[in-house]
């Protein structure tokens, strides 16, 4: 059994991709029920930045290098994640943590809508307006993470 408290977060990252009509890319994870989404990204592996890291995501879980990191945005998000998440991740990686610490980044798409597909660990992606990332961002504080990210990028 593991004490909460005295687990690291794992750092992690997070892409707010958007293409030239100014929507989001959001994606549904082999891990996630229907309805659940989130943007793309992942962790930051041993001797990895940030920077790396989000790049090699968004190739591995979209299969496509038409992606342009624009910026690191100035907010991290950090969320803790359930008891069975910790003790399925610490079973798998050999190493518990209490959950994520995300470096998140602002990222342009620069090909066509059928250059992503769904690559490792991903069911379905989809393109969604500001105005409906509300309705998909379903998980604790998501959307909130969100309006301070675009909000950091995005005037009005």
């Amino acid at each position: 059994m593991f004490v909460r408290d005295d687990l690291p977060y794992r750092q992690s990252t997070l892409a707010f991709v958007t293409n030239r009509e100014g929507k989001f890319l959001v994606v549904n994870k082999l891990a996630y029920q229907e309805g659940q989404w989130a943007f793309p990204g992942g962790g930051v592996d041993e001797g990895e930045t940030p920077r790396i890291a989000v790049e090699r995501e968004l190739e591995e879980e979209l299969l496509s290098d038409k992606f342009e990191v624009v910026a690191q945005s100035k907010h991290s998000g950090q969320y803790e994640w359930p008891d069975d998440v910790v003790e399925d991740i610490g079973r798998k990686k050999g190493q518990y943590f209490r959950g994520t610490r995300l470096t998140q980044f602002w990222v342009k798409f620069g090909g066509d809508d059928d250059d992503i597909k769904p690559g490792d660990g991903i069911r379905q992606v989809k393109w969604v307006t500001r105005e409906e990332l509300k309705t998909h961002l379903v998980f604790p504080n998501q959307w909130e993470n969100a309006e301070k990210v675009i909000g950091e990028f995005l005037v009005g």
